[in-house]
């Protein structure tokens, strides 16, 4: 038990002294020599520290110069027989320079950072980056997507003393958050049972005022129906085949399905590298017409649950970039001709 909330400590001190600078001296304190980062397209993996200096941290640093890590909570725990901890929060700090092509705004911007890690011999072994890189593409005034059917404001933080923080770990209450949040998921429909209409049975497991707070192109919601109304339906109306990798008991810790399952008080994460999959055939997701291509889904949800057992929040982190670059719309390359309309494009061949 301190192990893990050693490793809660760890990651959060990372995050925090990544932000104060001297980034390589840092990486090489807190991380082991052969760490590989998983990064949110268009980074995707990144092997050693060199590499994640020089392709993610030297250019978030160039972008952002005066940037602070904002941690709303961290998590940790054991998974597979590996020790994890994760945290999500914000980068924020002055948009002073582009970054992967988005234009600077030179004012305060937020970048939606979620952040999951395996810890061995006390070192990070292997870290998750999870962004919204959309979010910040609206930010900049080039939003690539119609219109979100959620908000697309800031999400929240959770309540001040609900737990979950860097100098706690509660596996008791965690251990019971978990499973609630496991027979939710367990529950979610089958492909078949949504054709054949079947009514849902893990909605009992959420708050009627639940959150759910999802990235740009999806946007935030409140309350069930908000919920169903500005994603879920869309969502499976878009992929009605949805579903998840099972794990292997002694696989390999990079196959799909969920690498990472905690719960840590009030608080629990799932997430996966893939973790989803499915075909592209319906519209509404997105507003982007059916390409009938399969697409693997990179996820992380973290949740919160009140006194009661419900699931009151859940932050949602999807790698919308590489759904996209899945079904063929590469926004980074499109971006570039909106932010400079002198661009010449590409000629077809006459």
């Amino acid at each position: 038990m301190l192990q893990h909330a050693h490793n809660k400590r760890l990651i959060a001190e990372f995050l925090t002294a990544m932000a104060a600078g001297d980034e390589r001296r840092t990486l090489e304190r807190f991380c082991h020599a052969d760490c590989r980062f998983e990064v949110f397209h268009p980074f995707n993996t990144i092997d050693g520290l060199d590499a994640v200096h020089e392709r993610f941290f030297v250019p978030l640093r160039t972008a952002f110069p005066n940037y602070e890590q904002r941690i709303a909570f961290a998590l940790g725990g054991g998974y597979e027989g590996r020790d994890m901890a994760s945290t999500w929060g914000y980068v924020l700090g002055t948009f002073d320079a582009p970054w992967l092509g988005i234009p600077p705004t030179f004012g305060l911007a937020y970048l939606n950072f979620g952040f999951n890690a395996i810890v061995r011999d006390g070192k990070i072994a292997k870290a998750y980056i999870l962004l919204d890189i959309v979010d910040l593409m609206r930010q900049a005034g080039h939003y690539p997507l119609r219109q979100a059917p959620g908000t697309s404001e800031l999400w929240p933080f959770p309540p001040c003393d609900t737990g979950a923080s860097a100098l706690d770990y509660d596996p008791v209450r965690g251990a019971r958050s978990l499973q609630i949040i496991r027979e939710m998921q367990m529950n979610l429909l089958t492909p078949e049972q949504i054709k054949a209409g079947a009514p849902g049975s893990h909605s009992p497991h959420w708050h009627e005022h639940m959150g759910w707070y999802g990235p740009a192109g999806i946007g935030s919601m409140r309350g069930r129906r908000g919920f169903r109304d500005f994603h879920g339906a869309l969502f499976l109306q878009a992929f009605p085949n949805r579903t998840g990798w099972p794990r292997q008991e002694g696989g390999p810790q990079d196959a799909p399905g969920h690498y990472i399952r905690l719960g840590d008080g009030l608080y629990a994460v799932t997430s996966g590298w893939p973790s989803l999959h499915g075909t592209h055939t319906g519209s509404e997701w997105l507003g982007l017409p059916p390409t009938g291509r399969k697409v693997e889904m990179r996820v992380a949800d973290w949740y919160r649950l009140d006194e009661q057992g419900k699931i009151h929040d859940n932050w949602v982190s999807i790698d919308i970039p590489h759904i996209l670059h899945q079904m063929g719309l590469d926004i980074f390359h499109d971006l570039q001709f909106f932010v400079d309309r002198s661009k010449p494009r590409e000629r077809l061949p006459q």
